[in-house]
């Protein structure tokens, strides 16, 4: 039996205990423990909140846990702030996810369900797949990406360390977004968008370098 908990007890976190939960009715063997977040929130969680960064660093058996936090930036942050030796990362993958053929899931990454993957597809490290987004063939993405609600990605796209996708934003076939870059909401991309670079509209326009 693994003990698993979620860093993060927002929204999208209650979005990822949905995703425990559906495994455990599975038949998966997790126990789910609670929420850590920076932000004490025992008042509204009580005993469902485990305590801060450095009650996990603290923690003195071996646990797994699930970065629920939007923004991969920040999910970088945490993860580079988490140094206790019995901690390791969940794979979390939600049964109403659908999967093809050949997909390679980094540790810490989690993929919500109604998702669509493909065929050769490569994920890396604590890369978020929210609902509904479609993964084409052939893509690649890097770790710390974030891939909103229904966005789509044609085959062949790549996706370098820590790029976001907005929601409902489709990218084309064969086109690169390079480090950090940003695509926003609706947005469609028909080009390689650079590094630290943000776009927005139809067809999507740099905005910000």
């Amino acid at each position: 039996m693994t003990e698993i908990a979620i860093f993060g007890a927002g929204g999208f976190g209650r979005e990822v205990n949905l995703i425990i939960q559906q495994l455990i009715k599975k038949g998966h063997p997790l126990h789910f423990l609670g929420y850590f977040d920076d932000e004490d929130k025992s008042a509204e969680l009580g005993q469902s909140y485990l305590g801060n960064i450095e009650d996990l660093n603290n923690w003195n058996k071996p646990i797994s846990i699930a970065v629920a936090v939007g923004n991969g930036l920040v999910r970088k942050e945490i993860v580079n702030k988490i140094t206790n030796p019995k901690v390791d990362y969940a794979r979390l993958i939600s049964p109403y996810a659908i999967f093809n053929d050949i997909i390679e899931v980094g540790k810490g990454s989690i993929v919500c369900a109604g998702a669509n993957l493909t065929t050769n597809i490569s994920i890396g490290n604590f890369t978020v797949i929210n609902l509904n987004a479609t993964i084409g063939h052939d893509c690649i993405l890097n770790d710390f990406c974030s891939i909103m609600p229904g966005v789509n990605l044609a085959g062949n796209v790549e996706l370098e360390k820590g790029v976001f996708v907005g929601s409902g934003a489709n990218i084309l076939n064969g086109v690169r977004m390079k480090e950090n870059s940003v695509l926003g909401s609706g947005a469609v991309l028909i080009n390689d968008l650079a590094a630290n670079e943000k776009a927005v509209g139809v067809p999507a326009k740099t905005i910000r370098k």
